[in-house]
């Protein structure tokens, strides 16, 4: 091809996008998507309750959150390939103890200290890294194509009828196999070529003012609301099979369900593109909230197959679109040269929630012996952080009028 890069061909940049796709997929696919799935043979396995295997979901997005800045260390020291084969490693070995393991604390551990952090060492966060070097032009669209869950749209229904035909142990064989083969894709991984650095001064005056961002009301105001909206994503896709089991459907039915919430999250990130660039990102949030209470309403209060396929495929439209459209509420309330800074100090306030709720819920139910009180808070949550993003999204409105004058 003639199109090059950096003088690179568009043929290379397109198979390092390949390669994120699938790192990305597999990473989230096989630790997002089986999980819900298999929390009913886990807790059968191990006797426990449902808010302790839920807290295994959560050392997940621990490890995540907790390893964001050590990631970028990482890269710089040892490259984004090895970088990402060294998560792929940690996530196979994590798969291949939850398979042979027959303890709770074996269970955790796997969790903890080898499936979260293989899944922050290849997925999200590097891949984003590896395809927007490769894209400076298109960074945001790269991005968004690699990253977008296609295995975690099918990993739901995948996992059931794997389940039924090799017990849970040969599901998670599978899954270890899966990341292990991984390695040669992730083999070929090579960083892009250097280009001109842009908006270092920028990035240094977002850091000399971190002291402002901290005691900035909108600031806490975006991640408290930001974060609730995180914590029912996560929330749903940890619990929604065995809340649709619970209300009567067959796991076959319950993992299509979820594969259908899954399937959606691919939509939700250009829908809420779309709306974000129509309506702001505050706007947009405040529509995906709505969103969230009126799926989750409907799932709680309605029995009829159209309408829980119909509100299961609005929860993932709308959990998909929260990080891109905190992403441009931050840029035009805060600037893009501090945009780094603003997402990084994000994801570190928002991890108590996104670690804390999802496990909690668990507990709730085996307390109550129900999910209702969870769908509740969900619902209830939800409406009101939908009146303060509209709020953000005014206040987000004059900022850039205010840029524009």
């Amino acid at each position: 091809m003639s199109i090059v890069t950096g003088g690179q061909p568009a043929a290379r940049r397109g198979l390092m996008l390949i390669r994120g796709f699938l790192s990305q997929n597999v990473a989230i696919g096989c630790s997002y998507g089986a999980f819900g799935v298999s929390l009913l043979a886990l807790q059968e396995r191990y006797s426990a309750g449902r808010g302790v295997i839920s807290l295994g979901f959560s050392c997940v997005i621990l490890g995540m959150g907790l390893l964001g800045p050590l990631i970028a260390a990482s890269v710089n020291r040892f490259g984004l390939k090895w970088t990402m084969m060294t998560g792929a490693v940690l996530a196979s070995c994590g798969y291949t103890v939850l398979a042979l393991s027959s303890s709770t604390t074996a269970f955790l551990l796997a969790f903890a200290f080898l499936i979260g952090p293989g899944v922050a060492l290849s997925g999200t966060l590097p891949v984003g890294l590896l395809v927007g070097g490769w894209y400076p032009e298109a960074r945001g669209r790269a991005v968004g194509l690699a990253t977008m869950p296609v295995l975690l749209s099918f990993m739901p229904m995948l996992g059931v009828l794997l389940i039924e035909r090799l017990d849970l142990s040969g599901f998670y064989i599978i899954l270890a196999a899966l990341h292990f083969l991984m390695l040669p894709v992730l083999a070929g991984i090579h960083s892009a070529p250097p280009f001109p650095p842009a908006g270092q001064d920028g990035a240094k005056r977002g850091q000399a003012q971190s002291g402002k961002l901290l005691t900035s009301p909108v600031f806490w105001l975006m991640v408290l609301c930001g974060g609730v909206l995180n914590a029912v994503g996560i929330t749903g896709v940890a619990n929604m099979v065995a809340l649709l089991i619970e209300q009567g459907r067959s796991p076959a039915e319950a993992g299509f369900l979820a594969s259908l919430m899954g399937g959606s999250s691919v939509l939700g990130a250009f829908s809420v593109g779309w709306l974000c660039d129509r309506f702001g990102g505050g706007r947009a949030l405040s529509f995906a909230s709505a969103g969230f209470a009126c799926g989750w309403l409907v799932l709680a209060t309605m029995s009829g197959v159209f309408l829980m396929a119909l509100s299961v495929f609005l929860i993932g439209v709308c959990g998909a679109g929260v990080f891109p459209a905190v992403n441009v509420l931050s840029t035009r309330i805060f600037g893009l040269e501090r945009l780094a800074h603003v997402l990084g100090l994000f994801g570190l306030f928002t991890l108590p929630m996104t670690f804390i709720l999802p496990p909690a819920a668990g507990l709730l139910h085996d307390i109550t012996g129900s999910y209702r009180i969870m769908v509740g808070a969900i619902v209830l949550s939800c409406a009101i952080v939908a009146g303060c993003f509209f709020l953000l999204g005014r206040f987000e409105r004059r900022a850039m009028q205010g840029a524009g004058d």
